[in-house]
Formats: C-alpha cells, structure tokens, sequence
C-alpha cells in the first residue's frame, strides 16, 4: 500500500548526518533519509507530531545549514521513526538541495579514494560527479516549472 506522503516525496538516496531541535522538546539526532522539493524525511528515536516546529541542523558541510520545517507525518519504523518535514520556504529546500550536492560529491570522493585508490581533492571529485551525475541529479523532480 502507497501512503500519500510516499507519492508527494520523490526519494534521494542520503546518508545526511541531521541535528534536530524541537522548538518544545530537548533535540536528537538523526539521519536524512530522503530529500524531495519540498521537504525531506529524516530517522529519529523519538516521534514527533504532525504540527510541529523543529529546526534542523545539517553538519555535512564546513558551515551547518539551519533551517525551519514542520512536521507534517511521523511513523514507527523498527525500532525508530521516520519523520516527514515540509519547508517553510521554497529559499530553504533550495539550500537544502545543495548540501545534499556537497554531500554527495564528498561520499563520491570517499567511494573512489576506497574503490580506486585514488586521492581527489574536492574541486577535482565535484568536477568528475558533476560530469558523471549533475544531469540526472538536476533532473530527479527539482525543476523550475515544478
């Protein structure tokens, strides 16, 4: 069965390491796991309520991205919860989107230091992902017309 907020989130493989800081609760950590235009799902060990405000902190990049969403589905899963966030602005998810690039091209990096041997520096890796997957990066539901 496919629950609505699955067909409105086009899924982004992300291993994203995420800070997150209930405006009414103490904060946790936790992991992206999914990136969409307008918002990202995230694991938590909490649950969280439809409603809510949270900020997140994503700490993959030398200077953290923070950024304000509300929470807009939670569900149990194993022995964690997968949380639904919408953006509050369009700003937001673009910022987002390109943290997610940083730390794509910077896993690249890893994979081919680990698979090849071979030490890139970051401008040579994000030249080389770039080539490879900024087309298919570009077009996975993030266009302008959307």
């Amino acid at each position: 069965m496919i629950h609505q907020h699955e067909r409105a989130y086009i899924r982004h493989p992300a291993d994203i390491p995420l800070d997150v800081e209930p405006t009414r609760d103490c904060g946790c950590t936790g992991a992206v796991r999914n990136l969409s235009r307008g918002g990202l799902a995230f694991s938590s060990p909490q649950p969280y309520l439809p409603g809510d405000s949270i900020d997140l902190i994503i700490r993959c990049c030398p200077d953290p991205l923070n950024v304000r969403g509300e929470v807009v589905w939670c569900e149990g899963h194993d022995s964690q919860y997968v949380v639904g966030v919408a953006f509050f602005s369009a700003g937001d998810a673009y910022q987002v989107r390109m943290v997610e690039q940083i730390c794509q091209i910077e896993q690249y990096r890893r994979d081919v230091r680990h698979r090849q041997k071979r030490e890139l520096t970051l401008e040579e890796a994000a030249r080389e992902w770039i080539e490879r997957y900024a087309g298919s990066f570009a077009q996975s539901g993030w266009s302008d017309d959307q």
